[in-house]
């Protein structure tokens, strides 16, 4: 269940997951400039996020660095208090001083990912009943980070910027962050699937071939890569929460390992959101782009709908680009990303 991490693999990991979530935004960015596609508030978003990625990463440097993460706790002899199922030291109370600032942070960066995605959905789809289906996600999304990360804040309350507080023996101030942290997992798990899911019915609606149709959502369902991270992380958390068979709960792998599947989700995401938009640069590199004029099908006919055809029709205009008449030099999943 738990990854029995050492601190020189908690140090790589926090170098590598923020490095190539960063190399996914370069490449993003540049995919956009070459293609003369303007940045949108997608791409700013990610950009904030991959930003927090590296956050993520260098407090799980600092952590083991400092001890706390990729090392284990002592169980706790027969004699221990009940209920008591290690012996906590200096680097178990440092542990969880890191999982304050991390969680915090960890709840920005998946909101704005989540925030990004709905973004990079509504400059794709149109139509008024999906405008407002992705805003009320939006809210919901939005929500959820905040109500989580003042949780995480204010944990124990005040005294939680008094880091004297976050010791055992103050511990009874305190709220039982293992119930914030697992549900806090279980939402996220949620609002990933729904996020997956989310494009399936439009995409379905458009008049494609019904190989263009996987294609386009095997693009979409990249984040599932996510979603799957996401899942093992939730188990993680529940498992340590809930505790083991045998009672015993090593506390400093329990929080190693959510910490790293925390940055492994959130640096997956980013490269999931990121390859469908770095996909139209490699195919364009290996051949002529169309023009950047939208094409318009309209049966064998190439036209350019009028506006009461797009209200008459709301069902995701930004698709319109994609024409079975044609032979396009990109496939169709490729086209819809470079918008």
């Amino acid at each position: 269940m738990l990854l029995n991490l050492h601190p020189e693999s908690v140090i790589a990991v926090g170098v590598l997951l923020p490095t190539l979530a960063s190399v996914a935004m370069g490449l993003r960015l540049f995919s956009r400039q070459h293609l003369g596609v303007p940045l949108k508030e997608d791409d700013w978003l990610l950009l904030v996020s991959t930003i927090f990625v590296w956050g993520l990463g260098i407090t799980n440097i600092a952590g083991a660095a400092l001890g706390a993460l990729g090392a284990h706790s002592l169980p706790a002899g027969p004699n221990a208090p009940h209920g008591n199922t290690i012996l906590r030291g200096p680097k178990d109370e440092i542990a969880e001083q890191i999982v304050l600032g991390y969680s915090i942070v960890e709840k920005i960066t998946f909101g704005v990912i989540k925030i990004s995605v709905i973004m990079a959905y509504r400059r794709i789809f149109r139509g008024r009943g999906f405008n407002i289906a992705s805003l009320c996600m939006m809210v919901v999304c939005t929500l959820l980070a905040l109500s989580f990360l003042i949780t995480s804040a204010l944990q124990c309350h005040v005294r939680n910027w008094n880091l004297k507080y976050l010791e055992w023996s103050h511990r009874k101030h305190c709220i039982q962050a293992e119930i914030s942290w697992s549900g806090y997992a279980i939402a996220d798990v949620l609002t990933d699937l729904v996020l997956l899911l989310f494009p399936v019915p439009l995409v379905w609606k458009l008049q494609l071939t019904m190989s263009k149709k996987i294609s386009v959502l095997l693009v979409f369902l990249l984040g599932s890569l996510s979603t799957a991270v996401g899942i093992v992380r939730m188990v993680v958390i529940l498992y340590f929460t809930y505790g083991a068979p045998d009672g015993y709960r090593d506390l400093l792998d329990t929080i190693s390992t959510a910490l790293i599947w925390s940055l492994v989700e959130a640096s997956v995401a980013i490269l999931a959101t990121c390859l469908p938009s770095i996909r139209p640069l490699i195919h364009r590199s290996s051949a002529s782009y169309p023009s950047k004029r939208p094409i318009y099908a309209s049966g064998h006919q190439l036209s350019k709908p009028r506006d009461s055809q797009l209200r008459a029709h709301p069902v995701m205009h930004g698709f319109d680009e994609i024409d079975d008449s044609q032979q396009p030099v990109l496939p169709a999943a490729a086209r819809i990303w470079a918008r």
